[in-house]
């Protein structure tokens, strides 16, 4: 057997493993859906100001045994199935379920992705009836709009913002930073909160160059009447750094993990505020 024969018969044999992994992956999938199999979990969302916890962030986990997915995973092959609605209607209403058991006045982040509205399955209204069954406040739910697809099509964007306002829901850009997210996401649609992406957080401490880029998109925040949540926070640099700048909100593992609890922020974190609003006060006392 020659080489270029060789070589197709790899191939060829490739392409069948990656068929048969697909058709699995797509069948755990439906059972997923089926047997609602997933679980929420709840991250804080922290005010850089005085410590307190400010809302939390809905997040879902997968529930059933010895599976091979991630949720991000999941949710992408969702996407290509034409089912992301399916998987979001679970996560959303176990996610609102749950959240009759949040802190009073915590507001509850859900993440949506910018495909649902053209799902044909998605069903309007769907999380109303839910906050009045469960108890919340459309004040209480602020939407992330997340793109695990680029959505270029602006109009498609401000109508899905529009769907949710419209409803009395505040709403988040989520990923800001991203690949995909560009200014032209940021200054075509209108927002309550700007969530900036782990990428231009992790080792901000250490790169000028991302302090200077988070630090205008925070004075753009101020001018507009938005507020900045930086996620992705995991080490105490990333905190004193993001505190300097004037960042009013984070959330990232070393302010605290997701839970299935509503947890508060680790000590460790808010003794870092602690020290550094007791510095701050003392130098503004001296001036």
């Amino acid at each position: 057997m020659n080489f270029e024969s060789k070589l197709s018969d790899s191939f060829l044999f490739l392409c069948g493993e990656m068929k048969k992994n697909q058709e699995e992956n797509i069948e755990e999938l439906a059972e997923i859906i089926a047997e609602k199999q997933l679980y929420p979990v709840f991250q804080p969302i922290v005010s850089l100001r005085d410590g307190k916890v400010y809302g939390y962030e809905a997040l879902s986990r997968i529930s059933k045994p010895n599976t091979s997915l991630s949720i991000s995973e999941l949710f992408a092959l969702a996407e290509k199935a034409g089912c992301v609605w399916e998987l979001e209607k679970i996560c959303r209403k176990k996610a609102l379920k749950r959240s009759k058991r949040k802190p009073s006045g915590a507001k509850l982040f859900i993440n949506v992705d910018g495909e649902v509205l053209q799902d044909r399955n998605f069903v309007e209204g769907f999380t109303g009836k839910k906050i009045k069954k469960y108890g919340l406040e459309a004040e209480d739910i602020v939407f992330e709009i997340t793109e695990r697809s680029d959505i270029e099509n602006y109009k498609k964007l401000k109508a899905i913002i529009k769907h949710y306002k419209n409803q009395g829901y505040e709403i988040a850009l989520d990923d800001v930073g991203a690949g995909y997210s560009g200014l032209n996401r940021i200054v075509n649609v209108s927002a309550e909160y700007m969530k900036l992406d782990n990428e231009l957080v992790r080792d901000i401490d250490k790169k000028q160059t991302k302090q200077l880029i988070v630090g205008y998109l925070q004075q753009y925040c101020e001018e507009l009447g938005m507020a900045m949540v930086a996620e992705g926070i995991e080490t105490e640099g990333e905190l004193q750094c993001l505190l300097r700048i004037g960042v009013p909100f984070g959330q990232g593992y070393f302010l605290g993990r997701p839970n299935e609890k509503f947890i508060s922020i680790s000590r460790e974190a808010k003794d870092v505020m602690d020290e550094y609003n007791e510095k701050k006060h003392c130098m503004e006392e001296r001036q």
